[in-house]
């Protein structure tokens, strides 16, 4: 018993010792609290002048609506001050606007009113201005891309490789998928037309209607010697000449014509898209027809560039009037445009990869003396003109929304 009684003692005294070296480690609560001490930047010196912080805010002092406000500087935290999808970078008591391309002031507020001027303001078919912002829209048969930009095609999309053809060249099946040639009573291709929609084609009034009393129309023909089983052969409907056609001075001169049966679209019949006058600031466009590098009749369809020519050249080139609804294309060194066979034909124009109708060769240097350059109606005048005789030969297709559309822009 005395020895258990003592072995008991020792084990005691063990236990102490251990005790005070473990406190030798560990300081008490206090003392701990005064080594790992966090230096509180609440209340210090100019702490007011110092930009917001949660953890100084609403960590060390009692998070109030007060306290939250010096976080976020302003009430309008929360709120995008900066219009045009500009970004809000936020200061101390203020903020400032970092603007898109295109957009200044102090919110971004103050765009290029004159947007579409500048690269059709991006878009790849037609510009318009809303408010203040620039919008895209597309022509028929086309929709707006994930860009707000581009423009996608519903069905066919014709690009032919981006080249300036200066000497010409045979159009190869598929190549001038707009063009129309328009044959007389004898079967003789006498002009040119353009594909707008499955049933109207755009022609010229004086060579093209005027002077014909019957006559077809053949999409997709490149050579009148060949059947290659991509043209077709279509009669003629309804005609519309223009009410204020002009034939001495060639004021006016477009029309409209209406097939019978319509046109059945592939790859290698399309219709162009009716272009904006932007385009016109393009530096070539594209003509095509039979006559275009010959002086005589040619039987394959030929394309040939040609550059646009200020209106102050084009009026000095020629005796007769150049009026505001024409314009000049061509060559000033040597004889490269358009003649008899050519006229109604297409003068079209590339922007990005869409192909619009610019133009309707009406007269040209090589079939009037004393002018030098092609004269060309401009399309673009014309858009409201189209659009209402579209509606006379076709008022259920445009009442419907369908095919007859013709779309505008700039």
């Amino acid at each position: 018993m005395i020895k258990y009684k003592n072995d008991g003692r020792n084990q005691l005294e063990d236990a102490k010792a251990n005790v005070s070296h473990l406190s030798a480690v560990f300081y008490d609560s206090p003392a701990a609290n005064q080594v790992l001490a966090r230096q509180r930047r609440a209340n210090a010196f100019l702490e007011e002048m110092k930009q917001g912080d949660m953890e100084r805010e609403c960590i060390e002092e009692r998070c109030s609506f007060e306290e939250a406000k010096e976080i976020f500087q302003d009430m309008e935290k929360t709120s995008q001050p900066c219009a045009h999808d500009g970004v809000c970078k936020d200061g101390i008591g203020t903020y400032a606007c970092q603007c898109q391309t295109g957009y200044e002031g102090s919110n971004c507020e103050i765009g290029e009113i004159h947007g579409c001027e500048y690269g059709n303001g991006g878009c790849e078919h037609f510009c318009d201005i809303v408010g203040e912002s620039v919008k895209c829209y597309c022509a028929d048969g086309y929709f707006l891309g994930s860009d707000n930009k581009s423009c996608d095609s519903t069905g066919c999309k014709f690009i032919l490789d981006e080249e300036m053809v200066l000497n010409g060249q045979d159009c190869l099946p598929g190549e001038c998928p707009w063009q129309a040639l328009l044959l007389n009573e004898a079967g003789l291709v006498f002009c040119g037309g353009t594909i707008l929609n499955k049933y109207i084609i755009l022609t010229a009034a004086l060579l093209c209607i005027l002077k014909v009393v019957d006559f077809a129309c053949t999409p997709g023909e490149v050579n009148t010697l060949v059947n290659d089983g991509n043209e077709s052969m279509h009669l003629i409907e309804t005609i519309v000449v223009h009410s204020h056609y002009r034939a001495e001075t060639y004021h006016n001169d477009i029309a409209l014509i209406k097939l019978i049966q319509p046109i059945q679209f592939s790859r290698f019949i399309l219709p162009v898209v009716c272009g904006a006058c932007v385009l016109m600031k393009q530096p070539y466009g594209m003509i095509s027809g039979l006559d275009s590098l010959s002086t005589r009749t040619s039987t394959t369809l030929q394309r040939l560039s040609l550059p646009f020519m200020d209106r102050m050249t084009c009026v000095e080139s020629s005796n007769l009037r150049i009026t505001t609804r024409m314009f000049c294309a061509g060559y000033e060194h040597f004889a490269k445009g358009t003649c008899q066979g050519d006229s109604g034909g297409p003068h079209v124009t590339r922007y990005r990869d869409t192909y619009f109708i610019t133009g309707i060769v009406s007269w040209g240097d090589r079939c009037v003396p004393n002018v030098k350059y092609s004269v060309f109606t401009q399309v673009s005048k014309y858009i409201l003109w189209i659009r209402a005789a579209i509606k006379v030969l076709m008022p259920e297709e445009m009442a419907s929304g369908g095919d007859a559309q013709v779309q505008s822009g700039g």
